[in-house]
């Protein structure tokens, strides 16, 4: 993923059909390495998509609705799922063309092999190889909740944040290994939390970056362990994820806002990390079952 801009953007290239007014959806997503994108199109059946230029990675795509489709790897036919909620996996290396035959709507998720290697270290796996068919089809269905957790971040890319797309990100890369890798050791267990010192650590950097774009790996590596390592660790340690316990402070220090500052809404849902009011009030609500600003009615008397 070494071209400039969004990879939605570039992967829209590969989809003539969607540039007809109207017709056609991009939504993208992509934090480092990590990237996703949902491509949904409703318009007539046309041509085929463009040949995938080779890269070293693999796209799986999640169909969201029902939708028929023929494709060709390397020149070669390979059958293509229809279902909903299936997913299919497609090795990037391989050249990749396809026929829709019915609108469609699905999230490409973009999983490097570089960084799939790397985590097998952090998880102890040592090199491993891919048991699965380029063009291959399953019906996994934690790979499509995975993906279903990113709805919402790819309708509102503003309000996504670092540790929330890197929990996911790691999530699916994890799964992806487990289930389709093969050759590998058994992984190791870690049953044991943080040491006090490393919690503490991870705490204050997380309350110091309340808006989110601190990347797991970064708090990692202040707490000298792996990523995978830590929000394990951090989950034991706490009985929460970091992005949801970087979700309840941005709660808890927007209360003490609320009820002791004279701020606006607007301002205090900045400062304490959300995307605008509008992200803050919906977040706020769904946690204490009152907007802010009954909250601080309330809260005042």
């Amino acid at each position: 993923m070494t071209d400039a801009g969004l990879y939605g953007d570039r992967l829209a290239k590969l989809f003539p059909m969607i540039s007809e007014p109207r017709s056609g959806l991009v939504k993208s997503l992509q934090k480092g390495t990590f990237a996703a994108a949902r491509m949904a199109y409703s318009g007539p059946v046309g041509d085929p998509t463009l040949p995938s230029p080779p890269d070293e990675a693999f796209a799986l795509c999640l169909r969201l609705q029902y939708q028929r489709a023929e494709s060709w790897l390397d020149g070669r036919y390979a059958p293509k799922g229809a279902l909903k909620d299936e997913t299919s996996i497609y090795d990037l290396r391989c050249e990749t063309v396809v026929h829709f035959r019915d609108p469609f709507d699905f999230i490409y998720l973009y999983l490097p092999h570089g960084t799939l290697n790397d985590l097998a270290n952090q998880l102890e796996l040592g090199r491993v190889e891919y048991d699965v068919a380029a063009g291959a089809n399953f019906l996994d269905p934690v790979m499509a909740h995975l993906g279903h957790c990113l709805l919402p971040m790819l309708e509102r890319p503003h309000e996504a944040n670092e540790l929330f797309v890197g929990h996911v990100a790691m999530a699916l890369n994890t799964h992806f290994l487990n289930k389709y890798a093969v050759g590998r050791p058994r992984v190791r267990s870690y049953r044991s939390g943080l040491a006090p010192w490393q919690l503490r650590t991870a705490k204050a950097l997380i309350r110091a970056n309340l808006h989110g774009e601190i990347p797991l790996a970064r708090i990692a590596s202040e707490c000298g362990v792996s990523a995978a390592h830590f929000a394990r660790a951090f989950r034991v340690s706490t009985g929460t994820p970091p992005h949801r316990w970087l979700m309840n402070q941005r709660i808890e220090q927007s209360k003490v806002l609320l009820a002791d500052s004279p701020l606006s809404l607007t301002e205090i849902a900045i400062k304490c990390g959300f995307a605008d009011q509008s992200h803050f009030t919906r977040v706020f609500s769904a946690a204490t079952g009152a907007t802010p600003g009954r909250w601080r009615l309330v809260r005042k008397g």
